[in-house]
């Protein structure tokens, strides 16, 4: 990972204490033309992805340990049972004494500095929670009770978690690092490492098998009860038939980001928060879907190794810098360590070289695709401590496109820099859209002649002719009761529906209820932001105009292979305000 060197902060909201749910929106910054910096990233000069035995070998050159991928987690059996091992006894410590030192390494403890049901806690009661939800998911929070915190200790520590703030990533890249100390003490085994779901891998899209089994054979034998299963996931899991949708884990666009804010609120609000309302039944019900509980199923540690690993993957990019600041890199958070003693580190500790003791399988070339790897720094997570990786000096753009005008190239016509100076909408003013429906479809209207036309020009350009990118902006969503089901987001030719593309899904990872009511800022409206500048190329069908385009916005339960229907809120009052398709020079 890259020393942290850039000030990408202006639009932090900085309020750090209790598990902050705030939806942060960053503006659409006006963005350059492809230059030489840019070139890092670029498909036109990308370098051939490693081999699984290259990146193993790089790997294994890392002063601690590496975090495998499950796939290759698993092919080692003594590593799967030393993790079965170390979550079965810390989950025997959750009986101890609370105020003990015991308690202190027990699952049900390191749960809950992520976040917990209480009347002290930021989150509220269970009551609060199931308040206005469809009887059919009450069941799923049957068993489970209102806590508080025993002791100072557990309220300095208890329901820290960060979302919505600059620390998303920092703060569980911190937690998983010393919940990662606690199974290899449990265990026994001070070479276990949190192995990732590698679900960005479309071939990884299953839940691993080791989580859902309700028991396993052990080494001798002995058919035991399985700690790695949660029977509060969706039943689709639980037969093994669900799977991810490969759309909603596919993270390409997000790596071509240059801005650190950009980036971590990408990859929050999509694949994170995605992934959490998928396991679960849906959000916000338990167990994945409800950030209070979701730190309780074994497979929430897996899918945040894999988001820990997304950062590293963005960080060892040609050009990509973490913020600097002071603000950021001293703010400090405390947990507790394999003997139940408080400390307190900060957010700087992380790039200073002293407690980063790990690197990942994989945390380079991390795009999907032979042609789509991107230009990877030399570095890694263990690099943290290194200096900041600078960008190599590239060859001249060769692709810098002629300008367009609607009939092709017209050498005559303004630069892509005087018509792109900032990103300009291709569409007519949209009016509010209140999804009341299982699905939706707005039809966007796209003025014709003129300027519009030459921007529709460079939109629909060949991806070699027009140095753009066309994005689906989603501005001002906001609800007054949890919309109970994430949307599938698709872009169709309005006058031949079958050319359509899913462009991502919109999930709504938060509070609801009487929760959401008392902290009113978790519902601040937020912005989805869809890079759409293939999927618009493959709806206009090769034609160099579009009258209009339809948005689809259909409900789903996140689940292939499971033939459910998602259970949608009418009365929820979701809204869109403002959709608009803006076209911007390409990053």
């Amino acid at each position: 990972m890259t020393k942290p060197a850039s000030r990408d902060m202006s639009r932090a909201s900085i309020s750090p204490r209790g598990c902050e749910m705030r939806i942060i929106t960053s503006s659409r910054a006006t963005r350059r033309l492809i230059g030489t910096a840019a070139l890092a990233i670029a498909t036109a000069f990308a370098v051939p992805s490693l081999s699984n035995a290259e990146t193993s070998a790089e790997a294994a050159k890392a002063p601690g340990g590496i975090r495998l991928s499950w796939q290759d987690f698993a092919k080692d059996p003594a590593k799967v049972a030393s993790l079965r091992k170390a979550v079965a006894v810390m989950k025997s410590r959750n009986s101890a004494d609370h105020t003990s030192a015991v308690y202190r390494t027990s699952w049900e403890y390191w749960a809950n500095i992520h976040g917990y049901f209480g009347p002290d806690s930021p989150f509220g009661t269970v009551a609060d929670n199931t308040q206005g939800l469809p009887q059919q998911y009450l069941v799923y929070f049957k068993g489970i009770q209102d806590t508080t915190p025993p002791d100072q200790v557990a309220k300095d520590v208890w329901a820290n978690c960060q979302h919505g703030t600059p620390w998303f990533f920092a703060w569980h890249r911190l937690y998983l690092l010393y919940f990662e100390k606690q199974l290899q003490a449990a265990s026994g085994d001070p070479t276990l490492r949190l192995p990732y779901w590698d679900y960005s891998n479309p071939a990884q899209l299953a839940m691993p098998a080791a989580f859902i089994d309700k028991t396993y054979v052990d080494g001798s034998g002995k058919t035991q009860p399985n700690p790695l299963y949660e029977a509060r996931r969706a039943p689709g899991w639980l037969t093994g038939k669900a799977t991810l949708n490969g759309s909603s884990t596919n993270i390409n666009s997000a790596l071509k980001l240059k801005q650190f804010t950009a980036y971590q609120n990408y990859i929050e609000g999509r694949v994170h928060g995605y992934v959490h309302c998928t396991v679960g039944v849906t959000c916000p019900v338990v167990d994945m879907g409800s950030v209070p509980y979701s730190s309780n199923d074994p497979v929430f540690w897996s899918h945040h190794a894999n988001i820990d690993r997304m950062w590293s993957c963005w960080s060892n990019i040609g050009g990509h810098q973490n913020p600097d600041t002071d603000a950021f890199l001293n703010q400090p958070y405390s947990f507790v360590d394999t003997n139940g003693k408080e400390f307190t580190v900060t957010v700087r500790d992380l790039f200073n070289g002293t407690i980063v003791d790990y690197k990942y399988e994989q945390e380079t070339n991390c795009a999907r695709g032979a042609g789509e790897t991107l230009v990877a720094s030399a570095g890694s997570t263990v690099a943290l401590a290194a200096a900041a990786v600078k960008t190599a000096d590239q060859p001249p753009n060769p692709l810098t496109p002629t300008p367009l005008t609607p009939n092709g190239p017209a050498p005559n016509a303004p630069a892509t820099e005087s018509l792109l100076a900032e990103p300009q909408p291709l569409n007519a003013p949209s009016q509010p859209l209140a999804l009341t429906q299982a699905k939706t479809k707005v039809k966007i209207t796209m003025p014709q002649g003129g300027e519009k036309a030459r921007l529709q020009a460079f939109a629909l350009a060949p991806q070699n002719a027009a140095a753009t990118e066309t994005h689906l902006i989603l501005e001002g969503i906001s609800y007054k009761a949890h919309p109970g089901t994430m949307f599938d987001v698709f872009l169709e030719n309005s006058k031949d529906p079958k050319k359509r593309v899913q462009v991502g899904t919109i999930s709504f990872f938060s509070l609801s209820g009487a929760a959401a009511a008392k902290h009113a800022e978790h519902q601040a409206p937020k912005t989805d932001d869809f890079d759409v500048t293939d999927a618009l190329r493959e709806v206009a069908g090769g034609k160099a105009s579009l009258s209009d385009v339809t948005v689809s916005f259909e409900a789903t339960t996140g689940r292939e292979g499971t033939g459910e229907k998602p259970t949608m809120n009418a009365d929820a009052g979701l809204t869109i305000q403002k959709i608009s398709l803006m076209v911007q020079p390409a990053q």
